[in-house]
């Protein structure tokens, strides 16, 4: 039985996983998901699945490992220059606690800024994570970001929130 994890550690954890995708260390993000890890960007408010629902961004391991190596690659034209970015997360909750899973979901807000080409995007939204407890740390099972402004005409994500 797993012990109900500190606040504290679920925030360093999530602060950790934003500076990772600040600071483009693609392989070290990639790795902090479970081997089934799914990642979810609903393109409507209240998008009850990603599977049976158009979404903006939906990805199991393999396809997200396919946009992890098209970061590396340097003929990845379609991203020169490469997008920068810079997170800001806060409110963290723990919603709840599966001690028998060792499992918790996560709530969070936040502001992502990505710039790139001259440009300035500025996102924010809702992010709820479904962790599970991995040694002293955790790994995501989802990552579910809800977009303030899903249902807008949004440009081309580049990059992760």
């Amino acid at each position: 039985m797993a012990s109900q994890p500190a606040l504290r550690d679920l925030e360093q954890f999530l602060f950790h996983e934003a500076r990772l995708i600040d600071e483009k260390r693609w392989e070290e993000w990639g790795a902090l998901f479970t081997e089934d890890g799914e990642y979810w960007v609903p393109a409507t408010r209240g998008q009850p699945d990603p599977k049976n629902h158009v979404s903006l961004m939906y990805e199991t391991t393999l396809l997200r490992d396919v946009r992890l190596k098209r970061y590396r690659h340097p003929n990845a034209m379609s991203l020169q220059p490469l997008p920068h970015s810079v997170h800001v997360i806060a409110n963290v909750m723990l919603d709840s606690f599966d001690e028998a899973a060792g499992t918790c979901v996560v709530n969070s807000r936040f502001i992502m800024l990505e710039y790139r080409r001259n440009e300035q995007q500025t996102y924010g939204g809702a992010t709820m994570h479904v962790l599970e407890q991995s040694g002293q740390s955790f790994k995501i099972r989802m990552k579910k970001v809800e977009l303030a402004n899903c249902d807008s005409v949004l440009p081309s994500i580049q990059i992760y929130f």
